[in-house]
């Protein structure tokens, strides 16, 4: 059986990855690894600290050592650190590395990017830029009570203010930077009216693809 490790900086993400994997993946065992003071610590740093990549380093490693096939990073402000780490000849991938090729694939003017956290929102806006060029013009969009709202369960509110929030800064594509946000995804192009691009089943794609290419 196929084990894909995912690595976590927060438990949100867990039920939005299950998902996508049962969809994309239903053959392969999920291993859940969680450090859920990550996101604290990188969001009080304002940024990835040298201390902080070894964190995350040793959670793959472990995963590796102990019979990971693939690991997957959750947390898109750790995801620079998949680039950085060497596991052979098993696939290390970060959350969005799909989700941005696929905005390349869409060939945006404009790119709106909204999150939950300020933090979070303006290290996908600032990467997404960079891996764009200047073709494109990205915005960043952190929106306040979306957060507590998809923690609550409450879609529909966490769609309508993440909508408002798309209405208020018009854009050829909006990108819901995070995977806990992905609950509420297909409601926010309803009411948004335009593509709206969510992590986790385009990350789960990657991990297969990575796995059917070794």
């Amino acid at each position: 059986m196929t084990v894909v490790a995912l690595v976590h900086a927060t438990a949100a993400p867990m039920g939005p990855a299950a998902e996508a994997f049962a969809a994309v993946m239903p053959q392969a065992r999920l291993w859940n690894l969680l450090d859920d003071t990550l996101i604290g610590e990188v969001e009080k740093a304002g940024g990835l600290t040298p201390a902080l990549r070894d964190r995350m380093r040793a959670l793959i490693g472990y995963a590796v050592e102990n019979g990971a096939d693939a690991v997957l990073l959750t947390c898109s402000m750790y995801g620079p650190v998949a680039a950085e780490v060497t596991a052979g000849p098993v696939p290390v991938l970060p959350p969005d590395r799909a989700l941005f090729d696929e905005v390349v694939r869409l060939q945006p003017a404009t790119v709106l990017v909204l999150g939950a956290a300020e933090a979070g929102t303006n290290d996908t806006a600032g990467r997404l830029r960079s891996h764009l060029g200047p073709e494109a013009t990205v915005h960043g969009r952190t929106v306040a009570g979306v957060r507590d709202a998809v923690a609550a369960g409450d879609v529909e509110h966490a769609a309508h203010l993440l909508a408002a929030a798309a209405r208020a800064q018009p854009a050829d594509v909006v990108v819901l930077g995070q995977f806990s946000l992905a609950p509420v995804a297909e409601r926010v192009r309803a009411l948004a009216g335009v593509p709206v691009l969510s992590p986790p089943h385009l990350a789960a794609r990657a991990v297969h693809t990575a796995l059917a290419a070794r």
